[in-house]
C-alpha cells in the first residue's frame, strides 16, 4: 500500500488496493444499471404480449358474437317466412348487429389502450424511480465509505508513523475535511427525509449573511485548493437578513460544493436583497447545463448522465435540497446561464 501527499490530504496510490476497490465498485454499478434495464425492458415486453392476447381474444370475441347473430337472422328470416310473414332483410338485420359489436368494440378497445398506456408508463416511472433509489443508496454507502477510509488511514498513519509538526498538521486537516464531508452528507439526507415526511420547521432569525457565507468558504477552502479553483464572494459586511441560518448553508454549501466538482475555474458567490427577497447566487464557469435538463435536476436523486457526473461522486440529493427549501421559504430558484459560460444559481428567499 503506497500513500502520497497530495495538497493537504494523505491519499492511496493509483496502485493501491482502494483504487482497485473503486474499479470494481463502479463495474459493479455498470453490471446493476444494465440489469435494471433489462428487467423493466422485460416487465414492458410481458405487457405488450398480454395485450397482444386480449387483443386476439376480443377479435376473436367479435368474431364470434357476429357469427353467432348471423346464424339467429337467418333462422328467424326462415321461420317467418315459413309462417308466410314478411321478415327483414337479413342484410339489415346483420348490419345493425354488426354497428352494435362494432360500437362496443371501439369502447372497449379505447379504454383499453388507455389503460395499457398510463400503465406503461407508470410501469417505466417506477422502474425509473427504483433504479436512481438504488443508485443513490450505491452512491451513499461509497460516500460514507470513503471519508471514513480516509479518517482511519489518518488514524492508522498516527499510530504507525513518526511524524514531524508539518505532518502532523496536515493528517489532522485530512481528517477534519473527511469529517466535515461526512457531516454534509449527513445533514443532507436528514433534510430530505425531513422535506419528504413535511416535519422540517423553518427557524427564522435575524442572521449576518457575510459571516454565513465567510464560515462557508473557510470550510470549503480545502476542496477549492484541491479543484484548483477559487471561490470569490460579493456581499455586504453589515447584510442581515430574517432567515433560516441551517437552510441558508445548506443551500450554499449544496450550490457551491457542486460548483467545485463539475466546473473548473473560479465560484463566484453573492448575496444581496431584491426588493422583498434574499438572493443567493452561486455561479461557475463550467460546461453549463443543457435547457432540457434543468428541470430535471432538481428531482430527488436525479444526475445528468455524462462524462463529468460519473466521474464524480453524488447522491442527487443536492439541488433537490436547494430548489426544496428555496420554496419552503416561499422563494424560487433560477438556473440561467453564466457569461462567458458556465450556469447560475440564484435562490430568491421570500423575506417576512
Amino acid at each position: 500500500m503506497e500513500l502520497r501527499l497530495h495538497g493537504n490530504l494523505w491519499l492511496y496510490s493509483s496502485r493501491s488496493p482502494t483504487f482497485k476497490g473503486d474499479y470494481q465498485r463502479a463495474k459493479m454499478r455498470t453490471v446493476k444499471y444494465l440489469c435494471a434495464v433489462k428487467k423493466t425492458s422485460r416487465t414492458l415486453l410481458l405487457l405488450y404480449l398480454l395485450l397482444g392476447y386480449v387483443f386476439a381474444q376480443f377479435a376473436w370475441w367479435g368474431y364470434s358474437i357476429y357469427s353467432l347473430n348471423r346464424d339467429i337472422a337467418i333462422a328467424q328470416f326462415e321461420i317467418q317466412s315459413l309462417q308466410g310473414e314478411s321478415p327483414e332483410p337479413i342484410e339489415d338485420v346483420l348490419n345493425s348487429k354488426l354497428y352494435m359489436v362494432v360500437g362496443e368494440g371501439v369502447v372497449f378497445l379505447v379504454l383499453l389502450l388507455f389503460g395499457a398506456y398510463f400503465l406503461s408508463k407508470y410501469i417505466a416511472k417506477n422502474e425509473q424511480m427504483t433504479r436512481r433509489e438504488r443508485n443513490f443508496l450505491m452512491a451513499t454507502t461509497h460516500e460514507f465509505n470513503s471519508p471514513l477510509a480516509a479518517m482511519k488511514l489518518n488514524l492508522q498513519t498516527l499510530i504507525k508513523r513518526d511524524l514531524d509538526s508539518d505532518q502532523l498538521k496536515n493528517i489532522a486537516s485530512s481528517a477534519l475535511q473527511a469529517n466535515q464531508r461526512l457531516e454534509n452528507l449527513v445533514s443532507n439526507i436528514l433534510v430530505a427525509s425531513r422535506l419528504d415526511t413535511g416535519k422540517l420547521e423553518l427557524l427564522r432569525e435575524k442572521a449576518n449573511l457575510h459571516d454565513i457565507i465567510f464560515i462557508l468558504i473557510s470550510q470549503f477552502k480545502p476542496l477549492a485548493e484541491q479543484a484548483k479553483s477559487e471561490l470569490v464572494f460579493t456581499c455586504p459586511e453589515d447584510l442581515e437578513a430574517n432567515v433560516d441560518r441551517a437552510a441558508v448553508q445548506s443551500i450554499l454549501s449544496n450550490l457551491i460544493e457542486n460548483a467545485l466538482k463539475y466546473a473548473p475555474g473560479p465560484v463566484s458567490i453573492k448575496a444581496m436583497i431584491e426588493s422583498d427577497y434574499l438572493a443567493l447566487e452561486v455561479g461557475d464557469l463550467g460546461p453549463g447545463i443543457p435547457a432540457e435538463q434543468r428541470a430535471l435536476i432538481l428531482k430527488k436523486f436525479y444526475r445528468i448522465e455524462n462524462e463529468e457526473t460519473r466521474t464524480q461522486k453524488g447522491t442527487g440529493l443536492g439541488l433537490y435540497i436547494v430548489a426544496q427549501l428555496t420554496h419552503e421559504h416561499g422563494g424560487k430558484l433560477r438556473i440561467e446561464e453564466n457569461q462567458p459560460t458556465g450556469t447560475r444559481f440564484t435562490a430568491k428567499l421570500k423575506l417576512r
